[in-house]
């Protein structure tokens, strides 16, 4: 109100409103994760953020485990500022990771701290909680940890049950990639809580839309003429289960001379796969394609059949692109029902029915396998496609905002 002093006393006259449009304030909002190396999580990031309006939102991203990677340039061009606090392990890392991302937090004040994983996110929200950060989400990208050895799925374990309480007392929101990750995290009853969604980590359907070129592809990769294709695209880990694919694929080898294992994508079992393969007599009909950019046109143009025998997921990125270039799929039983998305395009087998059963079922694929041309239109319109779930995303954004400012 506007406050004049008249002749007869104080008078008030109403403030002129402006009507005129008014620009929406920009939401900072810091994104936590291990990585930005080449994986699931990091692949559906680096799309996702890129598709948010630089004129509403602006994200930044803080790894813990690496600096840097395969996505770091990208982000960096679209705007994000990228920080690095190394974790590094044992009680005083902690309380130094601990000290660093505070500050971090005061002295760039965030919206939003979207914490990504499992294990670590209650401790990261509870730190932005004490640094009052107004909208803290926590998101589960996995579900509970069944590999590795005893002591460390006991280690695992054991740091659940510490973060779950922590994620669900200081999270304003959670998040999962599925029902069962949204579980791990938040336990078996988020349903019964307005703050928790499910919003799935879309892929890029735009590489699936292109022109292939079949014969050039499988020229760069070594794969012999007319050869069928197992294909596996993974970080070669234990949760990938590999060592269980390479004995399904040596079933498969014993009835089929034409087919051959394609891997795409290295990690720690890679030396170990090899020597299996020397074991088996099938190093010969197993090639190792190495971390790849291109693994669309390598789905859509060298693979016959996608192999997933995971041991657990959350729900798999490379799964939804399988389906994309219209493959064949056989995945064990602990992936996500929900990663089904095209009519027919996956079959479910538990690991106990044992690698003869998975090489028979993968002959089976091959020997009726045939690419679904409508498998794109099948995932256009859901959050299966990034630029939905990039939209889901930036919804959620405002809605919280809006919510913890008192908007709404």
């Amino acid at each position: 109100m506007i406050h004049q002093k008249a002749a007869g006393g104080l008078q008030v006259q109403p403030a002129t409103v402006d009507t005129r449009p008014q620009p929406a304030r920009v939401l900072k909002v810091l994104h936590v994760t291990g990585t930005l190396h080449r994986g699931g999580v990091e692949t559906w990031l680096r799309h996702a953020l890129v598709r948010l309006p630089r004129d509403r939102y602006q994200c930044d991203v803080c790894t813990y485990q690496f600096s840097g990677g395969a996505y770091a340039a990208d982000l960096e061009r679209y705007g994000c500022r990228l920080h690095f606090i190394p974790r590094g392990s044992g009680p005083r890392a902690l309380l130094r990771f601990s000290r660093e991302f505070r500050r971090l937090l005061r002295e760039s004040p965030y919206d939003v701290v979207h914490c990504h994983g499992l294990l670590l996110v209650g401790f990261l929200l509870c730190l932005a909680w004490l640094e009052r950060v107004p909208v803290r989400i926590g998101h589960s990208h996995n579900t509970d940890r069944k590999t590795g050895s005893v002591l460390a799925m006991a280690v695992n374990r054991i740091g659940l049950a510490l973060n779950r309480p922590l994620a669900r007392a200081f999270s304003t929101h959670g998040v999962g990639c599925s029902a069962e990750a949204e579980a791990a995290l938040f336990g078996s009853r988020w349903r019964e809580k307005p703050k928790y969604t499910i919003i799935h980590c879309g892929i890029d359907l735009v590489p699936f839309e292109a022109d292939s070129h079949p014969d050039s592809w499988r020229e760069a990769v070594g794969i012999p003429p007319r050869a069928k294709v197992l294909g596996h695209v993974s970080n070669l880990s234990v949760a990938k289960n590999p060592l269980f694919l390479v004995e399904a694929a040596a079933a498969v080898f014993h009835r089929r001379q034409d087919a051959v294992l394609l891997l795409v994508g290295d990690g720690a079992l890679r030396l170990s796969i090899a020597q299996k393969c020397a074991e088996l007599g099938i190093s010969s009909r197993v090639i190792f394609a190495g971390v790849s950019s291109h693994v669309p046109e390598l789905m859509r143009s060298a693979m016959d059949v996608f192999v997933m025998p995971s041991v657990h997921e959350g729900l798999p990125l490379v799964l939804l692109e399988a389906q994309a270039a219209g493959l064949p799929c056989l995945v064990s039983d602990s992936v996500s029902r929900e990663a089904s998305v095209v009519d027919g395009a996956i079959d479910f087998l538990p690991l106990a029915s044992g690698p003869e059963a998975w090489g028979s079922a993968i002959l089976s694929r091959l020997e009726t396998s045939a690419q679904r041309p409508n498998s794109l239109a099948a995932l256009k319109d859901t959050d299966f496609n990034v630029a939905v779930s990039a939209r889901r995303l930036a919804a959620l954004y405002d809605a919280a905002c809006a919510s913890r400012s008192g908007v709404a």
